[in-house]
């Protein structure tokens, strides 16, 4: 392969400092990918003059050129790469905007050309992640990011949940939140995972997405064959409970007359060493993700399959039944209000290998006017082959063919993760304007963590570390600590004081109507507790604005020590450090 013209103006980066740092560092990166492709990549870098011959292949080839002067001379910072069989591949501009993104995309496009032919990734899905048509405005919906990020590297072939038999070309076979997966499908999946087919499983015990575009298919994954393939793999998973997590909570603003902004508990902001297994090359270049209302999944005892975690939540996460998120709008403040740490972690996604044993016995599942002649040698053995097939399974067709014959037992390669609303683009990238055109740029690492599973799973890991720069966020922990504390209780209180000034406004309302309308006239003891119970209202009144004032006080004081470390001390300490370097000047 070679980069056959690297074009980059001179002219430009004389006009703009920004771009002559920006290519420095370009052609830094490029000279370090041919030192270590061993000759097999070529540079030539080519400084196109106003009106030049070079001017002309960079616009014959699509580059565009950024104005420099009245006169009309543009500068261009391009590039243009072949392979061998003559695919190409082309950056149009490099955009100081999209620096950030440069190793990624560059690791795209070498990608792209040392491997034409790309993996086959079998999608099987309960959610439109492939795109569909919106009944109520009568228009198609498109694909969700993370399919045109997974189509960047791979070849997704979409599969109906009805499936019988997965093709041959297929890699990985990706299960996305698949509830209406029919016992056919199962046995599909099962023979695959059983032949050494690699699977990605993304389970959801409360999908967002599905509770509002496909509530007939159900929000709650509760597809009695999915859960028998689980089982078979040695994998535990509640459909009936989601996980929250208090530590790594997102805020969310919440409408209505006063706008609350609060701590959502299921919704969570994965960050740093203890929330992804840093030994494990899926989680290489991940540093943030998002999971929504996401499940946990655990090794069944005495299971044959080895279980390692890749995710996992903090300590002070617990479990929330799904019926308390079952509703049309959960409600966060009564979440939080209620929540108490469970006291333990809780795994988010696994990878699980070993040997397997099918998940159907029996074989194909029947239909409904089965053939008591294929009864004969459909049970199971227990052998420990890499893939043990029974013979007696393998019968005729129609036409004279044999059927493929069943597997009932193999060595299992799969990575399961207990959320599907991650994928979704709302909760990962956000569209943005650039020179005219939408872009979409990552927020959080998601796309980053299926792209490296995917490629881990078809056996390709080479260029996964480059994949996961552009997305940085740096949060302020003690900060965050701080308020999600003082929030706790915050809430708590709140709702103490709120009940209790409730209480009195109801005992206070039942005195005043004593007096009927007014004819009758009120005791001095009644009189009395009128005024108890306006002096009780007032004063629970000012508890509950303090209580308020105080959720921030923490934070307040903290914000006060940084600015006054930032606006003072430091530049007291450079100005002493001036005078103690002018005095030993002075001295020598």
């Amino acid at each position: 392969m070679c980069i056959r013209d690297r074009y980059y103006s001179s002219r430009l980066g004389a006009a703009s400092s920004i771009y002559k740092r920006y290519f420095e560092r370009v052609r830094e990166l490029l000279q370090r990918y041919a030192t270590m492709s061993g000759g097999q990549l070529k540079l030539a870098f080519i400084d196109p003059e106003p009106f030049s011959d070079a001017e002309d292949r960079a616009v014959s080839s699509g580059l565009q050129g950024v104005q420099l002067n009245a006169e009309g001379d543009k500068g261009y910072f391009g590039l243009v790469a072949t392979n061998s069989t003559d695919n190409t591949e082309s950056v149009q501009f490099f955009s100081p905007q999209r620096e950030t993104f440069h190793e990624y995309n560059m690791t795209k496009l070498i990608h792209k050309l040392a491997v034409p032919k790309k993996p086959v990734v079998g999608l099987i899905s309960g959610l439109e992640i492939n795109g569909g048509f919106d009944m109520r405005t009568r228009q198609p919906r498109q694909p969700w990011q993370i399919v045109n990020h997974i189509k960047e590297f791979f070849e997704v072939s979409d599969l109906p949940e009805n499936v019988e038999s997965i093709p041959e070309n297929v890699e990985v076979l990706m299960l996305v939140h698949p509830n209406g997966l029919t016992a056919k499908a199962a046995y599909a999946v099962d023979q695959f995972a059983l032949k050494g087919g690699r699977v990605l499983a993304f389970v959801d015990p409360m999908s967002e997405l599905s509770k509002i575009r496909a509530p007939q298919k159900g929000a709650t994954t509760n597809n009695a064959e999915l859960a028998k393939l689980l089982k078979a793999w040695g994998i535990a998973f509640d459909g009936k409970k989601a996980v929250g997590d208090i530590k790594t909570a997102r805020r969310v603003q919440l409408g209505g007359a006063q706008p609350v902004v609060t701590e959502f508990v299921v919704w969570l902001g994965l960050k740093g060493e203890t929330s992804f297994e840093q030994t494990d090359v899926v989680s290489d270049g991940v540093k943030i993700l998002n999971m929504i209302t996401p499940g946990h999944i655990a090794a069944i005892k005495g299971a044959s399959t080895k279980f390692q975690p890749i995710m996992r939540t903090s300590s002070e996460a617990m479990e929330i039944a799904t019926a308390k998120l079952s509703g049309p709008q959960p409600d966060p403040v009564a979440l939080l209000r209620d929540y108490k740490p469970g006291g333990k972690s809780l795994v988010l996604a696994a990878r699980v290998t070993g040997d397997i044993k099918s998940a159907f016995p029996d074989g194909l599942p029947k239909d409904k006017k089965p053939d008591d002649k294929s009864k004969a040698g459909q049970k199971a053995t227990d052998g420990k082959s890499p893939a043990k097939a029974d013979p007696k399974a393998a019968k005729p067709d129609g036409d004279g063919k044999k059927t493929p014959a069943r597997l009932t037992t193999g060595k299992l390669n799969a990575i399961v993760v207990a959320d599907a609303d991650f994928l979704y683009d709302q909760f990962w990238v956000e569209t943005r304007q650039v020179f005219g055109q939408q872009m979409t740029v990552p927020t959080a690492h998601n796309g980053v963590f299926v792209v490296n599973a995917i490629e881990n799973l078809s056996g390709g890991e080479a260029l996964s570390g480059l994949r996961g720069r552009g997305v940085d966020n740096r949060p302020f922990e003690t900060v965050d600590a701080i308020r999600r504390r003082a929030e706790r209780e915050f809430r708590q209180r709140e709702k103490v004081l709120t009940e209790k000034l409730e209480n009195l406004r109801k005992e206070l309302s039942q005195v005043e109507q004593k007096s009927g309308s007014g004819a009758l006239m009120l005791s001095e003891t009644d009189k009395k507790a009128i005024e108890k119970f306006k002096t009780e209202l007032l004063a629970t009144r000012r508890q509950l604005r303090s209580v308020k004032h105080a959720m921030r006080a923490d934070i307040d004081r903290l914000e006060g020590r940084l600015k006054f470390l930032n606006i003072a001390v430091v530049p007291l300490l450079i100005g002493m450090g001036g005078f103690a370097f002018a005095a030993y000047r002075r001295r020598n």
